[in-house]
């Protein structure tokens, strides 16, 4: 990864991790607050996740072709943009005219919501064409100047749900302040998107057939990768919804969030993988897609590891310090869900190989098998284990899915598996030093205080030694240059090439 993917991935991941601070924040007042209705906000969601799925793959679609055509073909570029905007109006449309007899359906179950689930609904509907700009910028790798707006968004929209909150513990308020600050942010980025792409234009005249189908071959694997996705994120929530009594689905989501939580404030680092892949493979450099893809796999795994050695030390004292309502009784499903935390984030990063170079077909196949799997165990193991049956239904389909994936993507991109596993044996080692001091220090109790102290006890020495393995690797990689006594270089002597990046295994 060079210096400009690493800052567009430091960015995004920025941005996630205010988003996840202000959620860690906001939940246990929410909680507080809000009491039941809480749980039919998590149920809205869910339910609503299902219309994302209208995105079809397109967002997708136009983050890889900007990043194709950009130097190339503008008049490509806005043709694609263009068609992709008529397209995802269309899907507003159809958000609206699907989504209001499923709310009013839904809203008996859900109590007195039903102005509260039409409001979101519109949302979603607006945020659908709106939708274009934020993936034209991720395409052009502004992910800085999107992050910032988002930053910007995020605090206006924090403070107006305290102020909301606090006046009205009502739920339509909250999907008022969502709805506006949410079209005011898309909006602005349209500004950003036309600024940094002045040549940037949406003409009916510019959709056509060809377009058309190029976007259709590869936003259809793209949709069904989504599909798959909401159906093993978001079909636990609604069951336990619907089968379990209404307060176990807070139990269910503060559990299940805190591992999603992790997985994508490491997923926003690979998602801005996929525009360069994009564009090395628009330029025939599989070498340097390799090269990525080793890189990336090894910096996510130094971070997600102590990750999920930290859920299992602190997660059981973290929920009942963080959410008191859930407590000790959204640990056991917290335990199973994260067995499945390392694994899905290293899949990640194979699957944006597969976004960036526009081969989804093998992939979607696959997530749709583990959702189909994993919606069989639900409805199987909901009845006798509850929220424990839940979890395991969604870790085990994933933990296979995600080995498929990456073996896939080995494959596709001639990568020796035992070049792969290499990547993963120095962060698993360093891993070792945070898992024996936890062990051997007392266990946290149950406040903040005793909880970051005995995890910086493990993370610590654990940075030290992560560091230290990614000096020894640029040592050994480091090119020797004999020199003169003096200790001048040769003025005959030619330099070799630069050493591959850290993560590259020694050759």
């Amino acid at each position: 990864m060079n210096s400009t993917q690493l800052f567009s991935a430091l960015s995004n991941w920025l941005a996630f991790a205010a988003t996840l601070a202000v959620a860690f924040f906001l939940t246990p007042f929410l909680v507080g607050h809000l009491g039941t209705d809480y749980g039919i906000w998590c149920v809205a969601e869910a339910i609503l996740a299902y219309f994302t799925l209208l995105d079809m793959g397109l967002a997708a679609c136009l983050v890889r072709g900007v990043a194709r055509h950009r130097s190339r073909d503008p008049l490509a570029l806005n043709q694609m943009a263009s068609t992709v905007l008529v397209l995802f109006a269309a899907a507003g449309m159809i958000a609206l005219v699907i989504g209001t007899p499923v709310m009013l359906a839904f809203a008996p179950r859900l109590g007195n919501s039903t102005a509260f689930l039409l409001v979101m609904l519109v949302n979603l509907a607006m945020t659908l064409p709106l939708s274009v700009f934020p993936s034209v910028l991720d395409g052009l790798d502004r992910y800085a100047a999107k992050s910032a707006v988002r930053l910007v968004f995020l605090a206006v929209r924090t403070t107006a749900i305290v102020l909301v909150v606090q006046r009205d513990a009502a739920l339509l308020p909250l999907a008022i302040v969502f709805t506006v600050s949410n079209v005011l942010e898309h909006l602005t980025l349209a500004v950003l998107a036309k600024w940094f792409l002045p040549t940037l234009v949406f003409r009916r005249g510019l959709v056509n057939r060809t377009t058309f189908h190029e976007i259709r071959r590869y936003s259809v694997d793209a949709f069904l990768a989504m599909l798959a996705g909401r159906i093993t994120v978001q079909t636990g929530t609604i069951l336990v919804g619907l089968l379990l009594p209404l307060g176990q689905v807070v139990v269910f989501v503060t559990a299940s969030r805190l591992v999603e939580y992790a997985k994508t404030l490491l997923r926003t680092i690979t998602a801005t993988l996929t525009p360069g892949v994009s564009a090395l493979e628009a330029a025939g450099d599989w070498s340097g897609i390799r090269r990525m893809f080793l890189a990336a796999t090894g910096l996510v795994l130094y971070l997600v590891l102590p990750i999920q050695l930290g859920l299992y030390w602190f997660g059981k004292p973290f929920l009942i310090r963080w959410v008191p309502e859930v407590g000790e009784r959204g640990s056991l499903p917290l335990f199973v869900l994260a067995i499945t935390l390392t694994l899905s984030v290293a899949q990640s990063v194979a699957a944006r190989m597969l976004y960036g170079l526009g081969t989804l077909r093998l992939f979607a196949r696959i997530t749709l098998v583990e959702a189909a799997i994993n919606v069989l165990l639900l409805l199987a193991l909901i009845p006798t284990l509850g929220l424990v049956g839940v979890a395991i239904a969604v870790a085990i389909p994933n933990l296979l899915a995600s080995a498929v994936v990456i073996a896939h993507t080995l494959r596709l991109l001639e990568i020796p598996a035992s070049v792969y596993l290499r990547v993963w044996l120095r962060p698993l080692a360093a891993s070792v030093v945070p898992a024996t001091i936890w062990t051997l220090l007392p266990a946290a109790t149950a406040d903040w205080y005793s909880i970051f102290s005995t995890g910086f006890c493990g993370l610590i020495p654990f940075a030290m030694v992560a560091i230290g393995q990614r000096w020894l690797v640029r040592a050994k990689q480091r090119p020797f240059v004999p020199v003169l006594a003096i200790g001048r270089v040769p003025a005959s002597s030619s330099c070799p090439s630069p050493a591959l990046p850290l993560m590259e295994p020694s050759r």
